[in-house]
């Protein structure tokens, strides 16, 4: 008889050691790799002589890191439209080919309302009902003046219309990785004395004295809220150069990380407009879309959200084999 645990061990491929939501994630991740797309395990983004479970070969070619033509076009062309003023980071190996990452994750869960300004700003409207108009969406957004003089950037970004009002909504997107806080190599955080970005950031946060409760120490040095803050940097500069009427930020996060939970009322709570900031789970902005009058290929992405990147007890049994 075949040892269907060791089967299932080859198969899966390796899992690097690591504890809580990560694992429960990057294993949820190997699932869908493994029974979604059929596909083998590809090479490790880091030590790419070996293999691990969340990660596919050819996507790029293949697009099967998205759930929909649309998330995909989107990241397409997204990559193929960005010039040397855009700040923003994106690593095309993690977009294409890992599926643990969030860079992905914007695309899937942001996709359809890219290609469907009418449909996305039904969507927005659940959490923002001012809205009257949605003019674009951005992936790795910052203004190409580059106010923060950095490569911080908006994971994903809308260009709306509340009346007469033109505004931009920028929310972090976090799935497992932990907020970002200084430069590699460096004992320095962004914006700290001592860091290139210090005069930059500390002038802006100057200048926005009043949308800020605490020190300006206080948000650079905390692993927490380094990178909220620099965020937060992004849309006090769009306001004071006028770029747009009105900027509110956010933060994108699965239901059950209470860590980003914490994180992010304790943000909040350190700025006076707290009504401008909002954090948004996944769990409440698929239900405000399911709410909708959708499609059936609307309500089929909902459903594919949910399965790949809330419905763990879809892998549980294979998490269990692997356990043995």
């Amino acid at each position: 008889m075949a040892d269907y645990s060791k089967i299932i061990k080859e198969r899966f491929g390796p899992i690097p050691k690591e504890s809580g939501l990560t694992r429960k994630m990057r294993v949820h991740q190997g699932w869908w790799r493994m029974n979604v797309l059929d596909e083998e395990p590809g090479p490790h983004p880091i030590t790419t002589d070996q293999k691990v479970c969340n990660v596919i070969s050819q996507g790029k070619e293949t697009g099967r890191n998205f759930l929909t033509p649309n998330s995909f076009r989107a990241a397409k062309e997204t990559v193929e439209n960005r010039t040397k003023e855009n700040s923003g980071i994106i690593e095309e190996v993690r977009l294409y080919n890992n599926l643990l990452s969030s860079q992905p994750l914007s695309f899937n869960f942001f996709g359809e309302l890219f290609s469907d300004e009418i449909f996305g700003l039904a969507v927005l409207k659940t959490f923002y009902s001012d809205l009257t108009k949605l003019n674009r969406v951005r992936f790795e957004y910052s203004p190409e003046e580059n106010y923060t003089n950095d490569s911080s950037a908006f994971d994903i970004a809308f260009e709306v219309e509340a009346g007469d009002k033109k505004g931009l909504i920028g929310w972090e997107c976090k799935y497992t990785d932990t907020f970002s806080f200084k430069p590699s190599k460096s004992d320095t955080f962004y914006g700290e004395q001592g860091n290139k970005n210090y005069a930059t950031y500390f002038d802006i946060y100057s200048r926005s004295k009043a949308k800020f409760i605490k020190p300006y120490e206080d948000y650079v040095k905390s692993k927490d809220f380094n990178q909220l803050f620099r965020n937060q940097l992004i849309a006090e500069s769009i306001l004071l150069n006028n770029k747009f009427d009105f900027v509110r930020t956010g933060l994108f996060y699965y239901q059950d990380d209470e860590s980003a939970k914490a994180i992010s009322n304790d943000f909040k709570s350190m700025l006076t407009e707290k009504d401008n900031f909002k954090a948004i789970t996944y769990k409440e902005y698929i239900e405000n879309i399911q709410r909708l009058d959708l499609t059936w290929e609307q309500r089929e992405w909902t459903m594919l959200l949910w399965a790949r990147y809330c419905g763990l007890q879809l892998s549980r049994h294979t998490t269990t084999k692997l356990e043995d």
